[in-house]
């Protein structure tokens, strides 16, 4: 699903960041020289570097930050603003919050999908348009895991274009800073954010008491200034606040002094101490353990669950508040605990579950080193592990040791099961995030095949979450056996199918068997684990696209494909309707026709010497109308020879026209005022139509029984469809709808001749969505009208099949019913919008793709059932692609390639021809055509 333009995907994390940065509101500390100085530097276009602040941990950088994004485009009104927070990213990683800042800055600018996936940030920001400021904000860059797939700060541009401002916000002492401080030698790109000063401090403390509508004696104040004064850092006057929001005037001098620090990571310790004796035990222990063990943090049922499997915490429950022994943890407990922690908790909803985490990085750390020390973390890991497992799922009864009556007695915890799906569309999304990261107490060879290999896992996790997450349980693996050849080939692949897995993951299959192809044929015995996984990925109950050649994508251990992907060879492929062996492809620069065998990639016939060959209609197999320049001229395929040139010049700018039969051409006059009917024999014009005075047509369609012309009229509003009955020679309609312009670049006719399906706009606003309209060509009424609620792309119709297909740029396709009026299938895929729709000659198969490359991939459809047959994703955007008349065969053209490229079913077997094209002795002949 796409909102507005974006994925699913960016959607959540666009959410999530907003949500998070408003929240920060309550922790801004007003610092005027901050704010004056981002101010200047965004303003000031002579300097083309990026800006870091930075502070230590503990200063609240996040909300200055927040500050910045709100009063951004104060500063600079025609400015875009695109802020990140890494905590509350989908992976919570620099990485996942680089791509999504380049999805973003696609949406923003109309790029290319799949653009931005190939190329750094770094090379994004730098090919972007100047009729913008971007204004990009990124807090915590140094919150960046061992295992992310982004590391170091290689991806920062060294120099912006003018029109772009990057500030990112970077803890003083980590190693991330002392890396920009090598790499940037200017000492103007760091800023050092100041410490508060103690009377600010004390107004802040004021302020949050204020805000939770609380006030303190005056001897409870004076202790409180005077830690402020020791410590005036913004996160030790917030902890104090919410430690003396729960005083009551009658708490004791000495307890107010033992629960006061004198730093940062002294009241953190004050406040673990205060909540383990208020929970004592294991209680507070262990909800802080699995809390911290969480890859992105934890829910409510999860933490509940989790909590009733663990004996030790259970006991301490029922010795702390006096009950009778409990294998299931109460609400209640968690309730009153989770009151305590809120103050330093977060919520956010990273894949539609809404998770609790600790908000500052201070209290992570500290915590860490309290409660995660020695083997207590490898426990929690462990618990969490069989929870994700379903170890005590499904009523399964988890014994446990009765001191009381000196057995084992089992209990059924109530845990709720965790399979890898709920239902066939519904992924257990927490599951395939979290187990990975559980499993490290397993063997490194169990994790192999019980995940890493595991094609079923790999192939759910992948559409359950995203590439990228197991991308990451590689690298993790990879930091135990770096030198594990299977391994390293595994991260290689899914990198390079990264792009493809994130528009389609039912890929898995397809792009692992491309592009693992030849090197599975040329050292298998290198990979055993991953000779497995292509096995599986290559069986024969498998059904996908099989390409003609493996070098389609890039391969492993190889460096980019030796090819100009910017080099256009073939510029366009046309299908012969009598044929599902023979395609024909034109070249434009090099002013060549060629024909193709589909099936074996050979070139049957070739001309050359055409003055280039823009686009043809085929008046049979042999004979085609070649568009050349501005000329139209009849070749004889099959011997090489041009037959006729049709006499007159055609629009530059619009040189349409079609056949009317296999006698005469229709075409579009140079001044577009008029429709010439032509004698192929001859080349002369026998019959003009003329639209009116001063009145310039826009397009021209012929149904494939030659019967009807349909033409556009740009000049008359609202503009109007002009319907001629060629066999008559006569204007029979001229259709109109008040306030409506039809939008003649998605018009077309039926090959019968019965309907004209064309998208028209409402002319109240140039943003208004556009609507689907059918004409019936018998009575010149409007038999249907569309209003699908998003932009329709593209359009096509078989009424011998009754049906209409229309692509919307939401990336959906509607298949409607010509007869009921009412939408049949909706066909979900594409992630942007496409502007091709193909059908087979007998309406069965839809072939879906863009032509402008800002989708890459293809889509072959069963429209019988609404099925997706198979789909492809391509490294780089392909020049044209066509399906044969039976729909068995898409047959593509790629940048830089001298050869076809056809893909066909694994499980379908292509009809083949057994006639040769022409004159059998002339096949592979090449022709020097003269003019």
């Amino acid at each position: 699903m796409l909102h507005a333009g974006i994925s699913d995907k960016l959607y959540r994390d666009l959410t999530n960041n907003y949500v998070f940065c408003k929240s920060l509101g309550r922790h801004y500390v007003h610092q005027a020289d901050v704010i004056d100085s981002v101010k200047t530097y965004m303003r000031n276009a002579s300097v083309m570097a990026p800006l870091f602040l930075h502070a230590p941990l503990g200063t609240n950088k996040e909300s200055i930050l927040a500050e910045v994004a709100k009063n951004c485009s104060a500063w600079l009104p025609s400015s875009v603003c695109v802020f990140r927070f890494v905590k509350v990213s989908q992976a919570c990683s620099l990485g996942d919050v680089l791509r999504s800042i380049c999805e973003q800055i696609a949406v923003i600018y109309n790029l290319p999908k799949g653009w931005q996936q190939k190329e750094s940030i770094k090379e994004v920001i730098m090919r972007l348009p100047s009729e913008q400021t971007l204004v990009i904000l990124v807090s915590g860059i140094d919150e960046v895991g061992s295992h992310d797939d982004a590391q170091g700060v290689d991806w920062i541009p060294d120099a912006l274009p003018p029109n772009v401002k990057v500030v990112m916000t970077v803890e003083r002492d980590s190693s991330c800073m002392a890396e920009l401080q090598n790499r940037f030698t200017d000492s103007s790109c760091f800023y050092a954010i100041p410490s508060i000063t103690p009377e600010i401090a004390e107004r802040m403390f004021s302020d949050l008491l204020k805000a939770n509508c609380r006030t303190l004696a005056d001897n409870q104040r004076d202790f409180i200034y005077s830690a402020v004064r020791k410590c005036s850092v913004p996160l030790h006057v917030e902890l104090l606040a919410n430690l003396a929001c729960d005083w009551t005037s009658d708490v004791s001098a000495d307890e107010i002094a033992h629960s006061l620090g004198t730093t940062v990571d002294e009241q953190i310790e004050r406040i673990f101490e205060k909540l383990q004796n208020i929970f004592k035990g294991k209680i507070f222990s262990q909800v802080m353990g699995y809390l911290l063990c969480a890859r992105h943090g934890i829910s409510y049922s999860e933490l509940l669950d989790t909590l009733s499997c663990d004996d030790g915490f259970l006991d301490d429950l029922s010795e702390t508040f006096h009950l009778k022994p409990v294998r299931r943890c109460p609400p209640i407990v968690w309730i009153q605990l989770f009151h305590k922690l809120r103050p330093y908790l977060y919520s956010y909803k990273p894949n539609g579950t809404v998770l609790i985490n600790f908000e500052q990085t201070s209290i992570i750390t500290k915590a860490n080193a309290k409660f995660m020390a020695d083997s207590h973390g490898q426990q929690f890991h462990k618990s969490l592990f069989d929870f994700y497992d379903g170890r005590w799922a499904n009523e399964k009864k988890k014994p446990h040791s009765s001191a009381a009556e000196g057995i084992d007695i089992q209990h059924d915890r109530h845990v709720i099961s965790q399979p890898v799906k709920y239902s066939s569309a519904v992924y257990n999304c927490r599951k395939l995030t979290e187990q990975t990261l559980h499993a490290a107490h397993l063997p490194l060879a169990e994790r192999k095949e019980n995940f890493l290999f595991n094609l079923d896992w790999l192939s759910a996790k992948v559409e359950g979450t995203d590439v990228y997450q197991v991308i990451h349980d590689v690298l993790m693996a990879l930091t135990e056996e770096a030198d594990d050849a299977d391994l390293q080939l595994l991260l290689e692949v899914l990198r390079l199918s990264s792009a493809a897995l994130e528009d389609d993951p039912s890929q898995l299959y397809v792009q692992f068997s491309i592009r693992l192809k030849i090197i599975m044929s040329e050292s298998a015995d290198q990979y055993p684990c991953m000779k497995k996984l292509y096995d599986k990925c290559t069986d024969d109950s498998l059904d996908y696209f099989e390409p003609s050649s493996y070098e389609c994508l890039q391969r492993p251990r190889t460096t980019d494909n030796d090819v100009d992907v910017t080099n256009t060879i073939i510029t366009k492929l046309f299908r012969l309707k009598g044929s599902n062996t023979y395609m024909v492809s034109l070249l434009y620069e090099r002013g060549e026709i060629k024909v193709w065998d589909i099936h074996t990639q050979t070139v049957t016939r070739t001309l050359r010497g055409l003055n280039c060959p823009l686009d043809t209609r085929f008046i049979d197999d042999l004979k085609g109308v070649v568009l050349c320049n501005r000329e139209l001229k009849i070749y004889n395929l099959d011997t090489g020879e041009m037959e006729v040139k049709i006499k007159g010049i055609m629009n530059q700018r619009m040189p349409y026209y079609e056949l009317h039969d296999q006698n005469h051409v229709v075409a579009l006059s140079r001044n577009r005022m008029y429709i010439y009917i032509i004698q192929i024999s001859t080349g002369d014009t026998l019959s003009t139509f003329k639209a009116g005075e001063d009145r310039f047509l826009n397009s021209l369609a012929v149904s494939s029984n030659g019967h009807f012309l349909v033409c556009g009229d740009e000049t008359q509003k609202p503009t109007p469809l002009l319907v001629w009955d060629l066999n008559n020679r006569k204007l029979i309609y001229d259709l109109r709808i008040n306030n409506h312009e039809f939008q003649t670049k998605m018009l077309t006719v039926s090959s019968d001749g019965h309907f004209v399906v064309c998208a028209c706009k409402e002319v109240i606003s140039d943003d208004a969505i556009n609507n689907v309209v059918i004409y019936d060509l018998t009575t010149g009424t409007v038999f249907k009208k569309w209003k699908p609620g998003f932009n329709t792309t593209a359009i096509a119709i078989s009424s011998e099949d009754d049906w209409v297909t229309t692509a919307l740029d939401n990336g959906n396709i509607l298949l409607w019913d010509l007869t009921t009026g009412t939408c049949k299938f909706i066909l979900k895929g594409h992630k942007s919008s496409i502007d091709k729709l193909i059908a087979s000659t007998d309406g069965s198969r839809l072939l879906s793709f863009d032509s402008t490359g800002f989708d890459r991939s293809l889509r072959l459809w069963d429209l019988n059932t609404g099925a997706c047959l198979a789909s492809l994703t391509f490294d780089d955007p392909f020049s044209n692609c066509q399906l044969s008349p039976d729909g068995s065969t898409v047959v593509l053209a790629l940048p830089g390639w001298e050869n076809i490229l056809t893909l066909h079913l694994r499980k379908a077997t292509p009809s083949v021809s057994a006639h040769a094209y022409g004159d059998e002795e002339r096949a592979g002949n090449v022709y020097t055509v003269d003019e």
